[in-house]
Parts: structure tokens; sequence; C-alpha cells
């Protein structure tokens, strides 16, 4: 009897945390100083329970690469924006959130590996009463400040879990879909799956065994290797526009871009 007693708990248990368990579908749109969501269109999710989150985009597997690769070259009031390189990774662009810790670990990849870690930035949201319907969820309007730039989320107290994606946390649901003042962060709703079916793994980021030999940094730590880099790749990036005529704005390097990497 005492053995099925600490089945039965067991059980329910499992049952508890598979119940919390979610995933929300995204498109990912990063374009800084470019006055709107023009940049690349990536897919992504946003894998949760009640512990933690976890979020991934420009990922090898999420994307079809031949179809990405016509994208590299975008028309943008007038002008021609240039995406060279490769512009996913294997392991995507990861954030993931652990609720007891309150802090965030992520990666992001230059010409080596980069890996950081931060406690969670509060934003102060303010609640609006708009609302709006996303994937037959209502989702209430809040807007908050963070690093520099106002952001509207659109968030469901029917998942009452504070993720969201990207570095996008703490409001009284799920955000559902996010962007800044000019959407040049644009983070949008494709759809959501919760409870989910799926056997999820919400876990930390793992490094890769040929990464291990790198630290992890804090946020401070990535804003001085992000000024030493934009440095570096500022001449290129101006001999390039003017081979292509003067009136080219060039992004080198993919996901890896002087001005998607703005966005830290």
């Amino acid at each position: 009897m005492r053995f099925l007693i600490i089945f039965y708990f067991l059980a329910s248990i499992s049952v508890c945390n598979a119940q919390s368990q979610g995933i929300v579908y995204y498109g990912h749109i990063e374009s800084p100083g470019k006055s709107g969501p023009a940049g690349l269109d990536f897919n992504a999710y946003l894998a949760f329970d009640k512990e933690a989150s976890y979020y991934v985009t420009a990922k090898d597997s999420l994307e079809n690469q031949s179809e990405l690769e016509k994208q590299q070259t975008k028309e943008v009031n007038g002008k021609t924006q240039i995406y060279l390189g490769k512009h996913t990774l294997p392991q995507g662009k990861q954030v993931y959130y652990n609720r007891q810790k309150d802090s965030l670990w992520w990666n992001k990849k230059y010409k080596e590996p980069v890996y950081g870690r931060e406690k969670r930035e509060k934003i102060n949201w303010k609640l609006e009463s708009e609302t709006k319907t996303f994937g037959g969820l209502t989702c209430h309007k809040a807007t908050g400040v963070f690093r520099g730039k106002t952001y509207t989320a659109w968030y469901t107290k029917k998942i009452p879990l504070p993720y969201g994606p990207w570095k996008l946390q703490g409001l009284p649901g799920l955000i559902l879909e996010a962007y800044d003042e000019k959407k040049e962060m644009y983070l949008y709703f494709k759809s959501v799956e919760y409870p989910t079916q799926q056997n999820l793994i919400v876990g930390p980021i793992v490094k890769p065994k040929e990464d291990s030999k790198y630290n992890w940094i804090s946020i401070d730590e990535y804003k001085e290797l992000l000024e030493k880099i934009v440095e570096k790749n500022k001449t290129k990036a101006i001999l390039i526009a003017k081979q292509m005529g003067g009136d080219v704005t060039v992004n080198s390097g993919g996901i890896e871009t002087l001005s998607v990497e703005l966005f830290n």
C-alpha cells in the first residue's frame, strides 16, 4: 500500500508538470536603425514550464536554408540591405530564464562563441486596458522600457507564467507578441500549444564540447566586446558600401552583423 501511495504521488507530480508545459511559435525580426521590421525573418519558439523558459531563433533546423538564402538582399526605403555570410547557427541564438535564480543565460556567435549570463533586468511594465486575441487567447497590452527602448507586449492571463520571447519577462501572463516602438525588434505570434503533448526539455544552455574553453561573461563584458567588434567592422562595412555604389547599407555576417548585435 505504501508503494502504491508513493507511485500515485510521483505520477501526479509528472502529470502536473506535463500540464504546465507549453510552447509558443514566433517570427523573429531584428532591424536596428532601420525604422521598421526590415531584417531577415527567422522562425523562433519559446518552450516553458513552471520553473523556466527556453527561447531559440536563427537555428539551422528551424529554417529552410535555400529559402533563407534568397532573402540575403532586401529593399528598404529605397536602399538595398545586403546580408553576407551564414545567417543561422546549429544551436541557434538562445535565451534561457530560470525563475528561482531570476537569471538569464544566452549565447551569440561571432568568429568565436560568446556565452553570457546576467540577472534579469526588471521592466516596469505599465498594464493597459486594450486587448487583442492571438490564437484564441485574449491578450492584454503592456508597455515598458528595456535598455533604452519602449516595448509593447501582449500577454495572456490564461497562461499565468511570467515568460516572454527573447529577454522580455515579468508580466502576469505569457507574452505572445512584442515589439519596440519602431518594430526594429519585432517578435510576432504564430501559434501556441498549452498544455502541449510534446515532450519538451526546458533546460539550460549547454555548450558544445568545442566551445567549452570559453567562459560565461557578464553583460558588461559583452558590451565591451561588442564595442571592439563594431570598431573592427566599420571599415569593412564602409568599403563594401562604396563598392556597391555608395547608397547601400551593409550588414556583414548575417546574424553576426553590427546592427543586429546592438540588441544585447
